[in-house]
Parts: structure tokens; sequence; C-alpha cells
């Protein structure tokens, strides 16, 4: 079913919602939906609210809620991946399939190795990235559409995980012995923590930055006797953390 995210709250006594503005013409142009079809809006609150069009214009669609509940799509932890800089699709699909998978925050990181520089910010490419999650968001349910952030390179990202995450994992090929199992069996799912993941650019990370990730406190982690592409492992661990947190 097609979903809308809102910023705003519609309150519990609200039976009809106007929609306004990109998402109006989104549903009547883009979708080209009609009156009597459904969709979910989902609300500030993570309440998912099932509604029925009842009017279409260029600008403006009406909907009726037949029913309202909280959405539980969201995983038992927060997760922030600092993704290695690496060059075109293999971004956009790192960071759908991240955002399917249940990442929180996403952070492009420039790395010792990484091909691709960060720029000032009027290339669009964050712009294209924040699109790209809205629509993963939207295609997997989820309660929230994760943010895509301003790169950072890596020493910044470094230090803002170790004061805010609860355990920073860094995957690195050169890594024999972390076993991530584990790491993860040791967390309590039950107070959602917060999990950095730093996931290196095509040519993985050296060893000066896993040196450097290791002395703040980072745990190096294999993730088997496979090499994994740069787009391939952030969601190969996001499925391991949604494995160990919600299917044993």
């Amino acid at each position: 079913m097609t979903r809308l995210f809102i910023e705003k709250q519609i309150e519990r006594d609200v039976d009809m919602w106007e929609i306004e503005g990109e998402s109006a013409r989104y549903l009547s142009d883009v979708l080209r939906m009609r009156v009597g079809e459904e969709l979910i809006l989902c609300d500030v609150n993570r309440i998912d609210h099932e509604c029925e069009i009842v009017n279409v214009a260029k600008n403006h669609v009406a909907v009726a809620i037949r029913d309202r509940h909280p959405n539980d799509h969201e995983p038992k932890f927060e997760a922030i991946v600092y993704q290695g800089l690496a060059k075109g699709e293999r971004m956009d699909l790192s960071i759908q399939k991240s955002v399917e998978l249940g990442v929180t925050r996403y952070v492009p990181t420039a790395c010792s190795r990484s091909i691709v520089k960060i720029k000032d910010g009027k290339d669009g490419k964050r712009d294209r990235w924040q699109a790209i999650a809205l629509e993963a968001a939207r295609q997997s349910g989820r309660g929230i559409v994760p943010v895509v952030d301003a790169p950072m390179n890596f020493k910044e990202a470094l230090e803002e995980a170790k004061k805010e995450c609860d355990l920073v994992l860094f995957p690195w090929e050169e890594e024999k012995e972390g076993k991530l199992g584990a790491i993860l069996d040791t967390l309590n799912w039950e107070k959602h923590p917060k999990i950095g993941i730093f996931i290196g650019p095509e040519g993985g990370f050296a060893e000066e930055e896993a040196e450097l990730a290791a002395n703040a406190g980072a745990k190096l982690v294999t993730l088997g006797k496979r090499i994994l592409r740069t787009e391939t492992a952030a969601p190969a661990v996001l499925a391991m953390l949604v494995y160990r947190s919600e299917l044993i």
C-alpha cells in the first residue's frame, strides 16, 4: 500500500486529512491515484493512519482516516552507518538496502582510500541520496525516514561515534579474531542499543584507520571468509543485527 510520511501529528479525533504540495503532486501526477484508493499516512509520532482518498486535485488530495495503529516496523536498535565514500551507484545501493534493513542515520564518510572526494554540497548528491532513503522507507513500511547526513571525514565520524554510540563495529578484512556474533550476544536488545557501523570504501580501510578505530574503543570484527564489496557490507551487518535482535 502507498505510504506517505507526514511531519505533523495527526490527532486521534481527526477523521479527515488534507495532503498538499509535493506529496499531493506525487499522489496525483506520479502515482495517478484516484478516489476510493487506499494509502497509509505515517505521522511524526510513528502512527500509521489507514486512509481512503475522497478527493484528488493537482495540488490537493483529501483522505478519510479509516483506522490507525502504532507503526511496529522499526528495529530494536538504532544504527548509524558511517559509509566510506564510494563511486556511482554503489552509494545508492548501499543507502537503499540499509534503509530497508533498519538503519537510523547514514553518514557518508571520507576515508584515506576513498576515490570520491567531499564536495561543497552543491552537486545534488545528498538530495538524491535522501530521495533514495525516502523511497526505501516507503517501500519497507518504516516508521521514520532515515536521514542521510552531510559527509564527514573519518576522524570526525570516529569521534562522533565514540560519543554517541553504545557499541561501535568496525568490519575489516584484515581482522581474523573478532567475532560479530559473540559481541552481539552481549547486548541487551530491550534497552534499544545505539550501534555505529564503519564501512570502508572500495579499497577498504587503511591499517592506520583500523588502529585509530581500535584505540577509540571500536570493535574490529570479521564478516566471514569472503571479502564483501563496499555496497554489500553495511546491509550485511544490518541483516545480522536484525536476525540477532528479532529472529531468534
